[in-house]
Protein backbone atom coordinates (compact mmCIF):
# COMPACT_ATOMS: atom_id res chain seq x y z
CA UNK A 1 0.00 0.00 0.00
CA UNK A 2 1.20 3.19 -0.96
CA UNK A 3 1.32 6.70 0.96
CA UNK A 4 -1.59 8.70 -0.16
CA UNK A 5 -0.60 11.86 -0.85
CA UNK A 6 -3.15 15.11 -1.24
CA UNK A 7 -3.27 18.65 -1.99
CA UNK A 8 -3.05 21.46 0.55
CA UNK A 9 -3.71 25.11 -0.08
CA UNK A 10 -0.39 25.58 -1.92
CA UNK A 11 -2.03 22.93 -4.68
CA UNK A 12 0.80 21.37 -6.48
CA UNK A 13 3.84 23.17 -4.68
CA UNK A 14 2.75 21.59 -1.85
CA UNK A 15 2.54 18.69 -3.85
CA UNK A 16 5.89 18.69 -4.64
CA UNK A 17 7.62 19.45 -1.51
CA UNK A 18 6.24 16.34 0.09
CA UNK A 19 7.41 14.57 -3.10
CA UNK A 20 10.88 15.73 -2.40
CA UNK A 21 10.79 15.36 1.22
CA UNK A 22 10.04 11.78 0.66
CA UNK A 23 12.74 11.24 -1.77
CA UNK A 24 15.15 13.17 0.72
CA UNK A 25 14.37 10.58 3.44
CA UNK A 26 14.25 7.86 1.33
CA UNK A 27 17.98 8.51 0.52
CA UNK A 28 19.15 9.66 4.10
CA UNK A 29 18.00 6.58 5.64
CA UNK A 30 19.17 4.50 3.98
CA UNK A 31 15.91 2.62 2.08
CA UNK A 32 16.38 3.72 -1.13
CA UNK A 33 19.40 2.04 -2.86
CA UNK A 34 20.81 2.74 -6.65
CA UNK A 35 22.94 5.12 -8.36
CA UNK A 36 20.68 8.08 -7.53
CA UNK A 37 20.66 7.57 -4.27
CA UNK A 38 24.84 6.99 -4.19
CA UNK A 39 24.71 10.64 -6.55
CA UNK A 40 22.55 12.95 -4.11
CA UNK A 41 23.57 11.30 -1.01
CA UNK A 42 27.46 12.39 -2.26
CA UNK A 43 26.22 15.67 -3.68
CA UNK A 44 25.37 16.75 0.05
CA UNK A 45 28.65 15.19 1.47
CA UNK A 46 30.10 18.35 1.67
CA UNK A 47 27.68 20.19 3.46
CA UNK A 48 27.65 17.16 6.11
CA UNK A 49 31.51 17.61 6.44
CA UNK A 50 31.17 21.31 7.20
CA UNK A 51 28.39 20.18 9.47
CA UNK A 52 31.04 18.16 11.51
CA UNK A 53 33.45 20.86 11.45
CA UNK A 54 31.20 22.99 13.36
CA UNK A 55 30.15 19.85 15.85
CA UNK A 56 33.66 19.47 16.50
CA UNK A 57 34.74 23.01 17.25
CA UNK A 58 31.25 23.28 19.42
CA UNK A 59 32.48 20.27 21.36
CA UNK A 60 36.24 21.80 21.33
CA UNK A 61 35.24 24.69 23.41
CA UNK A 62 32.60 23.12 25.88
CA UNK A 63 35.26 20.36 26.68
CA UNK A 64 38.42 22.99 27.00
CA UNK A 65 35.90 25.18 29.43
CA UNK A 66 35.80 28.67 26.71
CA UNK A 67 31.77 27.33 27.11
CA UNK A 68 31.14 26.89 30.46
CA UNK A 69 29.32 23.28 31.54
CA UNK A 70 26.83 24.43 34.34
CA UNK A 71 26.47 21.44 36.99
CA UNK A 72 22.74 21.90 38.91
CA UNK A 73 22.60 20.53 42.59
CA UNK A 74 20.33 17.61 41.55
CA UNK A 75 20.08 14.94 39.17
CA UNK A 76 19.71 15.25 35.28
CA UNK A 77 18.98 12.39 33.01
CA UNK A 78 19.02 13.27 29.54
CA UNK A 79 16.85 11.83 27.30
CA UNK A 80 18.15 12.33 23.70
CA UNK A 81 18.67 10.74 20.40
CA UNK A 82 21.71 10.26 17.48
CA UNK A 83 19.66 10.99 14.51
CA UNK A 84 16.67 13.12 13.76
CA UNK A 85 12.87 11.75 13.32
CA UNK A 86 11.16 10.37 15.62
CA UNK A 87 13.04 7.69 17.45
CA UNK A 88 10.68 7.20 20.84
CA UNK A 89 11.49 9.99 23.22
CA UNK A 90 8.85 10.94 24.67
CA UNK A 91 7.05 7.49 25.42
CA UNK A 92 10.45 6.88 27.28
CA UNK A 93 10.19 10.46 29.26
CA UNK A 94 6.16 9.35 29.86
CA UNK A 95 7.92 5.96 31.32
CA UNK A 96 11.03 7.49 33.03
CA UNK A 97 8.18 9.87 34.83
CA UNK A 98 5.85 6.99 36.46
CA UNK A 99 8.77 4.80 37.20
CA UNK A 100 10.47 7.47 39.48
CA UNK A 101 7.02 8.97 40.79
CA UNK A 102 6.27 5.78 41.50
CA UNK A 103 9.12 5.15 43.65
CA UNK A 104 8.55 8.77 45.69
CA UNK A 105 10.91 10.75 43.34
CA UNK A 106 9.76 14.06 42.07
CA UNK A 107 10.50 15.13 38.91
CA UNK A 108 10.30 18.42 36.05
CA UNK A 109 10.52 17.66 32.90
CA UNK A 110 12.74 20.35 30.53
CA UNK A 111 12.08 20.67 26.47
CA UNK A 112 13.39 23.04 24.18
CA UNK A 113 9.89 23.14 22.88
CA UNK A 114 10.90 22.21 19.50
CA UNK A 115 7.50 23.47 16.77
CA UNK A 116 5.93 25.02 19.98
CA UNK A 117 2.71 26.94 19.40
CA UNK A 118 0.92 28.95 21.73
CA UNK A 119 3.72 28.21 24.50
CA UNK A 120 3.30 24.34 24.26
CA UNK A 121 3.99 21.43 21.68
CA UNK A 122 2.68 18.19 20.99
CA UNK A 123 4.82 16.76 23.11
CA UNK A 124 4.16 18.56 26.08
CA UNK A 125 0.25 18.57 25.29
CA UNK A 126 0.45 15.00 25.74
CA UNK A 127 2.79 14.72 28.85
CA UNK A 128 -0.07 17.24 30.63
CA UNK A 129 -2.48 14.53 29.66
CA UNK A 130 -0.73 11.81 30.90
CA UNK A 131 1.40 13.36 33.67
CA UNK A 132 -0.71 16.27 35.06
CA UNK A 133 1.40 16.24 37.88
CA UNK A 134 4.47 16.47 36.17
CA UNK A 135 5.74 20.04 35.74
CA UNK A 136 7.00 20.60 31.82
CA UNK A 137 9.40 23.83 31.04
CA UNK A 138 9.60 24.79 27.41
CA UNK A 139 12.73 26.92 26.32
CA UNK A 140 15.36 27.29 24.16
CA UNK A 141 17.44 28.18 27.32
CA UNK A 142 17.08 25.11 28.98
CA UNK A 143 19.23 26.68 31.85
CA UNK A 144 17.30 28.82 32.70
CA UNK A 145 14.09 26.53 32.61
CA UNK A 146 15.92 24.33 34.94
CA UNK A 147 16.69 27.10 37.76
CA UNK A 148 12.61 28.16 36.86
CA UNK A 149 12.12 24.49 37.57
CA UNK A 150 14.20 24.05 41.09
CA UNK A 151 12.61 27.55 42.51
CA UNK A 152 8.54 27.04 41.16
CA UNK A 153 8.78 23.28 41.83
CA UNK A 154 11.67 21.80 43.57
CA UNK A 155 12.03 18.47 42.04
CA UNK A 156 14.39 16.15 43.44
CA UNK A 157 15.43 15.43 39.52
CA UNK A 158 15.40 17.22 36.14
CA UNK A 159 14.60 14.84 32.99
CA UNK A 160 16.10 16.80 29.76
CA UNK A 161 14.31 16.12 26.64
CA UNK A 162 15.95 15.95 23.38
CA UNK A 163 20.00 16.42 25.60
CA UNK A 164 22.64 14.52 24.07
CA UNK A 165 23.70 17.31 21.64
CA UNK A 166 22.78 20.14 24.65
CA UNK A 167 26.72 20.40 26.43
CA UNK A 168 25.49 23.78 28.76
CA UNK A 169 24.06 21.22 31.36
CA UNK A 170 25.70 18.44 33.04
CA UNK A 171 24.06 15.57 33.25
CA UNK A 172 24.10 12.50 35.57
CA UNK A 173 22.83 10.13 32.85
CA UNK A 174 22.89 10.24 29.25
CA UNK A 175 20.26 8.25 27.54
CA UNK A 176 20.38 7.50 24.25
CA UNK A 177 17.13 6.23 22.38
CA UNK A 178 17.97 4.61 18.83
CA UNK A 179 14.95 3.23 16.58
CA UNK A 180 15.52 -0.52 15.65
CA UNK A 181 13.91 0.42 12.39
CA UNK A 182 16.56 3.18 11.24
CA UNK A 183 19.13 2.62 13.98
CA UNK A 184 21.59 5.26 11.81
CA UNK A 185 19.94 6.17 8.20
CA UNK A 186 22.55 5.90 5.56
CA UNK A 187 25.35 6.49 8.02
CA UNK A 188 26.24 10.16 6.84
CA UNK A 189 25.82 13.56 9.28
CA UNK A 190 23.31 15.81 8.08
CA UNK A 191 22.22 16.81 5.49
CA UNK A 192 23.59 13.81 3.48
CA UNK A 193 22.08 11.22 6.14
CA UNK A 194 20.12 11.08 9.43
CA UNK A 195 22.95 11.21 12.04
CA UNK A 196 23.19 14.25 14.29
CA UNK A 197 26.34 13.97 15.21
CA UNK A 198 29.17 11.05 14.45
CA UNK A 199 28.62 7.45 15.12
CA UNK A 200 31.46 7.77 17.60
CA UNK A 201 29.46 10.39 20.15
CA UNK A 202 27.88 7.32 21.00
CA UNK A 203 30.71 6.82 23.33
CA UNK A 204 29.37 9.48 25.71
CA UNK A 205 26.20 7.66 26.38
CA UNK A 206 25.49 6.27 29.54
CA UNK A 207 22.23 3.70 28.76
CA UNK A 208 21.22 2.61 25.54
CA UNK A 209 17.35 2.43 24.93
CA UNK A 210 16.71 0.70 21.45
CA UNK A 211 12.76 1.13 20.60
CA UNK A 212 10.24 -0.44 18.64
CA UNK A 213 12.03 -3.50 19.15
CA UNK A 214 9.09 -6.25 17.69
CA UNK A 215 9.15 -4.60 14.37
CA UNK A 216 12.33 -5.39 13.07
CA UNK A 217 14.31 -8.76 12.57
CA UNK A 218 15.95 -10.55 15.44
CA UNK A 219 19.32 -10.35 12.91
CA UNK A 220 18.80 -6.64 12.81
CA UNK A 221 18.47 -6.23 16.12
CA UNK A 222 21.38 -8.42 16.97
CA UNK A 223 23.55 -6.53 14.71
CA UNK A 224 22.29 -3.09 16.64
CA UNK A 225 23.66 -4.57 19.56
CA UNK A 226 26.78 -5.88 18.47
CA UNK A 227 27.51 -2.86 16.64
CA UNK A 228 26.56 -0.50 19.70
CA UNK A 229 28.55 -2.86 22.59
CA UNK A 230 31.65 -2.71 20.28
CA UNK A 231 31.44 0.94 20.54
CA UNK A 232 30.76 1.38 23.98
CA UNK A 233 31.23 -1.88 26.03
CA UNK A 234 29.77 -0.39 29.54
CA UNK A 235 26.78 1.36 28.69
CA UNK A 236 23.41 -1.24 29.01
CA UNK A 237 21.49 -1.99 26.78
CA UNK A 238 17.62 -1.86 26.95
CA UNK A 239 15.08 -3.21 25.03
CA UNK A 240 11.45 -1.90 24.40
CA UNK A 241 8.18 -1.71 22.25
CA UNK A 242 5.57 0.65 21.45
CA UNK A 243 2.69 -1.52 23.23
CA UNK A 244 -0.79 -0.54 21.68
CA UNK A 245 -3.60 0.10 24.59
CA UNK A 246 -6.34 0.92 23.21
CA UNK A 247 -8.40 3.76 21.33
CA UNK A 248 -9.55 6.72 21.93
CA UNK A 249 -12.31 9.21 20.22
CA UNK A 250 -12.21 13.19 20.38
CA UNK A 251 -13.39 13.05 23.93
CA UNK A 252 -11.16 10.87 25.38
CA UNK A 253 -13.52 7.60 25.42
CA UNK A 254 -11.69 4.34 25.10
CA UNK A 255 -12.44 1.94 22.62
CA UNK A 256 -11.01 -1.53 22.15
CA UNK A 257 -8.72 -2.08 19.61
CA UNK A 258 -10.56 -5.39 18.79
CA UNK A 259 -13.81 -3.69 18.05
CA UNK A 260 -12.13 -1.99 15.00
CA UNK A 261 -10.87 -5.68 13.54
CA UNK A 262 -12.69 -6.20 9.86
CA UNK A 263 -13.57 -2.57 9.61
CA UNK A 264 -12.02 -0.41 6.75
CA UNK A 265 -9.33 2.13 8.43
CA UNK A 266 -8.00 5.48 6.98
CA UNK A 267 -4.83 6.45 9.00
CA UNK A 268 -2.76 9.53 9.29
CA UNK A 269 0.25 10.75 11.09
CA UNK A 270 3.38 13.41 11.81
CA UNK A 271 5.93 11.37 12.71
CA UNK A 272 9.69 10.90 12.31
CA UNK A 273 8.94 7.40 11.35
CA UNK A 274 5.81 6.93 10.20
CA UNK A 275 6.42 3.44 8.64
CA UNK A 276 6.55 2.20 12.65
CA UNK A 277 3.06 3.39 13.15
CA UNK A 278 1.83 1.68 9.90
CA UNK A 279 3.81 -0.96 11.00
CA UNK A 280 1.62 -0.99 14.78
CA UNK A 281 -2.02 -0.86 12.62
CA UNK A 282 -1.24 -3.88 10.73
CA UNK A 283 -0.22 -6.10 13.52
CA UNK A 284 -3.64 -5.00 14.78
CA UNK A 285 -5.05 -6.37 12.37
CA UNK A 286 -6.97 -3.19 11.00
CA UNK A 287 -7.42 -2.81 7.40
CA UNK A 288 -6.08 0.06 6.65
CA UNK A 289 -6.97 1.24 2.98
CA UNK A 290 -4.76 4.14 3.14
CA UNK A 291 -2.32 6.33 5.10
CA UNK A 292 -1.08 9.94 4.69
CA UNK A 293 2.14 10.84 6.03
CA UNK A 294 3.19 14.38 7.25
CA UNK A 295 7.06 16.35 8.62
CA UNK A 296 7.44 15.44 11.84
CA UNK A 297 5.63 17.90 14.51
CA UNK A 298 4.00 18.92 11.80
CA UNK A 299 0.54 21.47 12.74
CA UNK A 300 -2.41 20.70 10.34
CA UNK A 301 -4.29 23.62 8.71
CA UNK A 302 -7.96 23.01 8.85
CA UNK A 303 -7.98 22.74 4.97
CA UNK A 304 -5.75 20.00 5.47
CA UNK A 305 -8.27 18.06 8.18
CA UNK A 306 -11.04 18.70 5.69
CA UNK A 307 -9.47 16.76 2.49
CA UNK A 308 -8.09 14.12 4.95
CA UNK A 309 -11.46 13.71 5.54
CA UNK A 310 -12.02 13.82 2.03
CA UNK A 311 -9.82 11.03 1.02
CA UNK A 312 -11.28 8.73 3.81
CA UNK A 313 -14.71 8.88 3.00
CA UNK A 314 -13.61 7.87 -0.63
CA UNK A 315 -11.94 5.18 0.14
CA UNK A 316 -15.14 4.29 2.10
CA UNK A 317 -13.30 4.00 5.36
CA UNK A 318 -15.51 3.44 8.49
CA UNK A 319 -12.91 5.25 10.94
CA UNK A 320 -9.64 7.60 10.46
CA UNK A 321 -6.75 6.84 13.24
CA UNK A 322 -3.91 8.92 13.93
CA UNK A 323 -1.57 9.31 17.13
CA UNK A 324 -2.30 11.14 20.16
CA UNK A 325 0.52 13.11 19.63
CA UNK A 326 -1.36 14.36 16.16
CA UNK A 327 -4.72 14.14 17.82
CA UNK A 328 -3.87 17.03 20.51
CA UNK A 329 -3.04 19.51 17.29
CA UNK A 330 -6.40 19.14 15.54
CA UNK A 331 -8.37 21.96 14.92
CA UNK A 332 -11.58 20.33 13.84
CA UNK A 333 -13.55 18.71 16.86
CA UNK A 334 -16.54 17.09 15.50
CA UNK A 335 -15.36 14.87 12.20
CA UNK A 336 -18.47 13.49 10.13
CA UNK A 337 -15.94 10.08 9.88
CA UNK A 338 -15.12 8.96 13.15
CA UNK A 339 -12.11 10.26 14.41
CA UNK A 340 -9.93 7.49 16.74
CA UNK A 341 -6.25 7.70 18.21
CA UNK A 342 -4.09 5.01 19.46
CA UNK A 343 -2.50 5.38 22.73
CA UNK A 344 0.69 3.14 23.43
CA UNK A 345 2.80 3.35 25.86
CA UNK A 346 6.87 2.17 26.05
CA UNK A 347 7.47 -0.93 28.02
CA UNK A 348 10.73 -2.69 29.05
CA UNK A 349 11.18 -6.72 27.08
CA UNK A 350 15.06 -6.62 27.85
CA UNK A 351 17.07 -4.80 30.48
CA UNK A 352 14.92 -2.94 33.24
CA UNK A 353 17.47 -4.42 35.98
CA UNK A 354 19.91 -2.48 34.51
CA UNK A 355 17.75 1.04 34.15
CA UNK A 356 17.32 0.55 37.53
CA UNK A 357 20.40 0.30 39.01
CA UNK A 358 21.12 3.38 36.88
CA UNK A 359 18.75 5.31 38.09
CA UNK A 360 19.25 4.39 41.60
CA UNK A 361 22.83 5.03 41.26
CA UNK A 362 22.34 8.84 40.47
CA UNK A 363 19.14 9.00 43.18
CA UNK A 364 18.95 6.94 45.84
CA UNK A 365 15.81 5.21 46.98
Amino acid sequence: MGTLIGLSNLGGYHLSTVKVREFYLSIASGRRKGAIASVTSNALKPASHLYASLLWIRSLLYRHGLFPIIKLPLPVISIGNITTGGTGKTPLIEFLAKFLGERGKKVAIISRGYASFNGTNDESIEFNERLPEVPVLLGKDRLASARLAMEEFHPQCLLLDDGFQHWKLARDLDIVVIDSLEPFGNGNLLPAGLLREPLSSLRRAGLFVLSRTNLCTLEKLQAIKSYLTDLNNTAPIIETVHQPLHLEDMSGNRVETSYLKGKKIFAFCGLGNPASFEKTLHLLGFNVVGLKSFPDHHRYTPLEEMELITEAKRQGTDFIITTCKDRVKLQHKNWPVSLLSLRIEMRITKGREALTCALRRILSW
